[in-house]
């Protein structure tokens, strides 16, 4: 009797007791399935997409007639209209440049409801636009034109980025910008310049600026602003500026300024010697060995537009001293469009003699005279140099027997093969 009752107890407790281990399961299933349930439901919340977010999307793949309709539609259902507003008009303007308008049949209108945009871009646009172009996007082009198109107003907005260098990547698109907008846009530049909390080297650029577009409404302006700064190298920027603007009076003031112990000074003249009438080349070839380095670079450019054999010496030592590799690379084209034009007799010989000196241990430097002798016009000097001089034996030994670097090899190999 007492094991029966005591099958009984068990059968009661595994069936009628609260709590027991069914009903834990049990809750323990419900849980979960609650859980997975919350989940679900997060995860279909965030798969949402915008209008805006495709918009954006099918514009920046390039696809910009299917961007305008899904931007059209974001502009009515977002309450904030600037991000719709400001990549609407890219996606016309992206329309119309790319021929992708016309050959669906609505570039008139198109360029209808883009020219009414550009009239109607605020401040908040602008700057979006201004941020798109920070990203460097397929609209990058019509981004620019669009802030052309909008004129002196857009000028505030991109002197505020210049200045305060933001988009530091794009500034030659905001110098393109304001290039492209011109004469409307003096007034704003010259303000900029004026103003004491603009950073002296953006003065000096805003300033180039205005000498470029060409405006001689600027020149008074211009000349008030030198008399009363005292920063050097701005006042020999405004010569140069003046200079453009037909000031020929200013033209010794620059070319003095090549000597001038302010290195600021220097390279406002240096970058001025290729737009002077009148170019005093035995100073530019006495520059070739100034301490600044982006003296020598400009230099480098003003002797490839005003070519002088007697540059070459002071060209060929920059390809292994301490200069830039934009200066090294601006040296190997002026002396490649000598040797193309007859002012450089003899270098590939000098090359390769250079090339061989124990003393240029950068191998860097070394492959670049080779990428120089590969030249055509180089090749032709090696081809057509005296046999007793055997220039493309010499090269074959050194490659053999001293070139260690790989780099430097295979540029090497690939000039012997075009000289077999």
């Amino acid at each position: 009797m007492k094991h029966v009752s005591d099958k009984r107890y068990e059968r009661v407790s595994l069936i009628e007791i609260p709590g027991g281990k069914d009903k834990r399961n049990m809750k323990k299933l419900l849980l979960i399935l609650l859980l997975i349930g919350a989940v679900s439901f997060g995860c279909k919340q965030e798969q949402v997409i915008t209008q805006l977010e495709v918009g954006r999307g099918k514009l920046y793949a390039g696809l910009s007639l299917e961007a305008v309709q899904h931007l059209e539609n974001a502009e009515q259902e977002e309450d904030n209209k600037v991000e719709p507003r400001a990549l609407l008009i890219l996606a016309y303007s992206n329309a119309i440049s790319t021929g992708a308008a016309r050959m669906h049949n609505v570039e008139a209108d198109y360029q209808t409801k883009r020219d009414r945009r550009v009239g109607e871009l605020g401040e908040y646009e602008m700057k979006r636009i201004l941020h798109i172009l920070g990203e460097r996007h397929r609209v990058q082009k019509d981004a620019i034109q669009v802030l052309i198109d909008k004129g002196a107003p857009a000028v505030p907005f991109v002197l505020e980025d210049i200045v305060k260098n933001r988009y530091r990547n794009v500034h030659g698109d905001f110098v393109q910008i304001l290039m492209g907008i011109g004469g409307e846009g003096i007034n704003e530049i010259l303000k900029a310049v004026s103003d004491s909390k603009t950073p002296p080297a953006v003065r000096i650029q805003l300033v180039r600026i205005v000498g470029d577009i060409g405006d001689t409404s600027a020149a008074a302006e211009l000349e008030a602003l030198h008399n009363a700064t005292t920063d050097e190298g701005l006042k020999m920027e405004i010569n140069t500026a003046l200079y453009h603007l037909g000031n020929e009076g200013a033209e010794a003031k620059i070319v003095k300024g090549l000597t001038d112990a302010n290195p600021a000074v220097r390279r406002s003249a240096a970058k001025s010697m290729m737009y002077l009438k009148e170019h005093p080349t035995d100073m530019l070839i006495d520059a070739l060995d100034d301490s600044d380095d982006t003296v020598r670079m400009d230099i480098t450019k003003a002797l490839r537009k005003y070519p002088d054999a007697g540059a070459v010496d002071g060209l060929v030592a920059i390809l292994t001293d301490g200069s830039s590799l934009a200066t090294k690379q601006s040296a190997i084209d002026t002396l490649n469009h000598y040797a193309e034009n007859g002012f450089a007799d003899g270098l590939a010989g000098r090359l390769i003699v250079l090339l061989a000196n124990p003393e240029v241990v950068n191998h860097e430097d070394r492959l670049r005279i080779v990428q120089l002798l590969k030249k055509p016009a180089l090749i032709k000097q090696i081809q057509e140099a005296d046999q007793y001089d055997n220039l493309p034996h010499k090269l074959d030994v050194y490659f053999r027997e001293t070139e260690t670097n790989d780099m430097v090899k295979d540029a090497l190999n690939e000039l012997l093969l075009v000289l077999e």
